[in-house]
């Protein structure tokens, strides 16, 4: 006889909240055993814990829930695959924060500056763009770009299309550890293209900005938006519109540390 405890239970024993178990139900991630239609209370058959304990533990080594259903639904071969692909995601995380340690650690230390970049400032000129616009947090901005991309490419690719210049993302809101926001990911093209109602296809408008190169890793842009926001202030500029990163060169076929990222922000002399 299968042995059932109410979700309460089922949560001291699993160390997973009563939120969190209701929840990968509502995912079907982890379903009751039984649910009481005259109450609705939950009841758990304590053979479930194992399973339970499976998601606990690969939450808490930050693993998506659409990658934890795959483990689950897994032959013990592709088990074997998927954790260690997100090993390798951890390690490269591990060396990411390393790396923004040891840049932190040089800045305290005086040895790297914020303002070691060239600022100029040129005409953007109008141009004609396929973009999508994605709404992501400081976490998935990522994968939210490289689908953005993938979406416009391929829409480019079915019509036989090819880019007339540089991918490039336009930045509308500050996203960071606290705020998520709305990003346009854009590829320039000769001329417009018919494209699903999911790809907007535009003319940008000719702009007058603040510019600089950024060389290196992508995670490590920021120091450029630094250096172009206390120089415009110096030099009496405003900001008129949201800074965009035009990205130079491949990054499948380039170091990190060669990465090079145009960074652009609109600027105009204050009104009189």
């Amino acid at each position: 006889m299968v042995q059932l405890v109410l979700i309460g239970t089922f949560s001291a024993m699993t160390r997973l909240s009563v939120k969190a178990l209701r929840r990968y139900d509502e995912l079907d991630l982890l379903r009751p055993a039984k649910v009481d239609a005259s109450n609705g209370y939950r009841y758990y058959a304590l053979s479930q814990a194992g399973r339970a304990e499976t998601i606990r533990r690969l939450r808490a080594l930050d693993m998506p829930i659409e990658e934890i259903r795959r483990v689950l639904a897994a032959s013990p071969a592709e088990v074997s695959g998927l954790l260690t692909a997100h090993r390798r995601r951890l390690r490269a995380e591990r060396d990411r924060h390393d790396h923004m340690l040891a840049v932190v650690t040089r800045l305290i230390d005086g040895e790297e500056s914020l303002m070691d970049y060239t600022i100029t400032v040129e005409t953007l000129p109008a141009q004609t763009v396929a973009s999508v616009r994605r709404r992501t947090d400081l976490a998935g901005v990522g994968a939210a770009v490289a689908e953005g991309f993938g979406t416009v490419i391929g829409v480019l690719t079915q019509a036989g299309r090819q880019p007339a210049g540089a991918p490039f993302l336009v930045f509308h809101d500050v996203i960071d550890t606290d705020n998520d926001g709305d990003i346009d990911v854009c590829i320039p093209i000769a001329s417009p293209v018919a494209a699903p109602s999911s790809v907007q296809v535009g003319r940008t408008d000719e702009v007058t900005a603040a510019v600089t190169v950024h060389q290196g890793r992508y995670d490590e842009v920021a120091r450029a938006y630094h250096a172009l926001t206390s120089w415009i202030a110096r030099h009496g500029h405003e900001i008129a519109g949201p800074p965009r990163e035009t990205y130079l060169n491949d990054p499948a076929v380039t170091a990190e540390t060669d990465l090079l990222t145009q960074v652009a922000w609109p600027i105009r002399r204050p009104t009189e």
